[in-house]
Formats: structure tokens, C-alpha cells, sequence
């Protein structure tokens, strides 16, 4: 499930395996909020940390790894959706 400030929520369907930050796009989920995230984005390289999207709840995802940590560290509960595949049932909120 993914909550988005000024969007309904949304129910999304997808494979163990798949890439979070693809599965978002492809879904209509507009990760890349504002101008300086389209235009400023690595592409889904895991540098620039304008992908990272809340878990409020998940299930079977692994702890985040120690890149994440250091690239998003005030953001204890986030992850960087490019560089996370799908591990199960998560609720994720979307900036």
C-alpha cells in the first residue's frame, strides 16, 4: 500500500524481486516530488537519496543496509527505494 499526501491511497500489486523505486513509477507513484527531485534524480543509482520513501509497516524486509544508513540517517524508518527489491507486504509513505 502506498500513502501519498494529496493522493488517495494506493493498493499495489507486485513480484517478490521486483525493484521498489520501478514498481512506484511504474504504478503512477510520483517519487520525484518537486523540481529540484525530477531534475536533480541519479536515475536509481542510490547517490543522491531523493527516492527515499517511509515504511510505516512491512513484513519479511530485511533491516536496511549500512549505505542507507549513512545516506539517510536522520530518516531512521526510510529506505531508498532504488536500491531495495520487494521482500513482501509493506505500507510505504510517499513524500
Amino acid at each position: 500500500k502506498v500513502i501519498q499526501d494529496g493522493n488517495p491511497e494506493k493498493i499495489i500489486e507486485a513480484k517478490v524481486g521486483d525493484n521498489l523505486r520501478k514498481t512506484l513509477l511504474e504504478n503512477n507513484v510520483e517519487v520525484y516530488r518537486g523540481l529540484k527531485k525530477k531534475l536533480g534524480n541519479c536515475g536509481g543509482g542510490g547517490q543522491c537519496g531523493f527516492c527515499a520513501v517511509d515504511f510505516v509497516e512491512s513484513e519479511g524486509w530485511q533491516a536496511r543496509s549500512e549505505y542507507e544508513d549513512g545516506k539517510i540517517a536522520k530518516f531512521p524508518t526510510a529506505r531508498l527505494a532504488c536500491l531495495n527489491n520487494i521482500q513482501g507486504p509493506a505500507t510505504i509513505r510517499v513524500e
